[in-house]
């Protein structure tokens, strides 16, 4: 018996399991969004960074993201910064390109892309 499968490697839309490798280290926002109080922010992120460690803690250079830790179940991040604001994000990862599309619990929802250094 001969079984085959066949699955996109360019999984656009989140619904590919992600490896901790591929989220650990430092990124820099390459474009953004953010949806405050039905409000569209565009390029607030650009430029800033996060430092993301295999030990499951975070550092931004933002404070509206701070430092914190992370932990990543299959394509989803759950993050808790130091400030006790919590994020639930949905990631994307090719190559060293990496798309958030998430919300905070301060009612902010973002699309953020991500270039790894």
């Amino acid at each position: 018996m001969l079984f085959t499968s066949c699955s996109s490697d360019d999984d656009e839309d989140g619904s590919k399991d992600i490896n901790v490798q591929e989220v650990v280290g430092t990124w820099t926002c390459t474009a953004s969004t953010d949806k405050v109080d039905g409000k569209s922010i565009t390029g607030y992120m650009v430029g800033e960074s996060i430092i993301i460690t295999e030990e499951g803690k975070f550092y931004s250079t933002t404070s509206s993201i701070g430092n914190g830790t992370w932990e990543l179940i299959g394509n989803k991040i759950s993050a808790k910064n130091t400030y006790g604001d919590t994020f639930s994000i949905t990631i994307v990862v090719s190559g060293n390109k990496m798309k958030w599309n998430g919300s905070s619990s301060q009612g902010v929802s973002f699309n953020y892309t991500w270039k790894k250094n």
